[in-house]
């Protein structure tokens, strides 16, 4: 089965190239790289989320064989997963056999802090990235590092901030695997509120951690990863 990654705002999608040697035999991790990071550095920011969503969409059309595959996304990446899985069925591929939904409450639920980020000056910015967690301060006083990373951030927080919910008839079919940190203070409302937008209850698991739970408790996030796609 392949794995289809998809990185939170600001990640590279080389972030789960350390997950590959643990799901051998399980699943191939595809990391799927976003525009303007990592290997595709060079090219410009998307200007909305539906092209965001389109290229997303092309890049794991691309890969299909016909076999299962799954995708897994973190955060922004999280909301990604939904619109491409939804992007997916439109165009007439059959769903995913499991969807990872990490670190983002459910599609619908407003942000706990409706304050626009991406429009702030670099020093609040930056302060804001510092108390979300999963960046050092000493990282922003390289000013080389900075001055890549910012922009990145700022872009997909804009994607993230300007993000429009659009209610569907058809909830998502597939199973559906929700990952989130304990103490995750980014989270809002209920987080059995992902049940809304899909079929069938979804799967809960809570781990100890903040947002990037996924770095700090890799290892249950992975044991986590395996049920769910020996699961299906």
């Amino acid at each position: 089965m392949k794995l289809f990654c998809i990185p939170y705002a600001g990640g590279s999608a080389a972030i789960y190239n350390q997950w590959s040697s643990q799901l051998i035999g399980i699943a191939e991790i595809i990391p799927v790289e976003l525009a303007g990071r990592g290997r595709r550095v060079h090219e410009p920011f998307y200007r909305s989320f539906e092209e965001v969503v389109e290229d997303v969409t092309s890049i794991i059309v691309q890969q299909l064989s016909g076999d299962p595959y799954a995708i897994f996304g973190h955060s922004l990446g999280a909301i990604l997963a939904y619109e491409t899985t939804h992007k997916l069925r439109s165009m007439g591929y059959k769903e995913p056999r499991a969807v990872f939904f990490s670190g983002r409450s459910a599609p619908h639920v407003p942000d706990k802090d409706e304050k626009i980020v991406h429009t702030l000056p670099d020093e609040e910015f930056i302060q804001h990235l510092v108390e979300l967690g999963g960046t050092p301060p000493q990282f922003f006083e390289n000013t080389e590092l900075k001055n890549l990373f910012l922009p990145i951030i700022r872009s997909d927080f804009r994607l993230s901030e300007t993000y429009s919910f659009k209610e569907r008839n058809n909830k998502l079919l597939c199973d559906t695997y929700i990952f989130y940190g304990k103490q995750d203070d980014n989270l809002s409302g209920d987080i059995k509120e992902w049940d809304q937008v899909c079929h069938s209850a979804c799967n809960y698991f809570e781990f100890d951690g903040d947002h990037f739970f996924i770095h700090s408790h890799s290892q249950s996030v992975i044991e986590a990863l395996i049920k769910g796609l020996n699961s299906g």
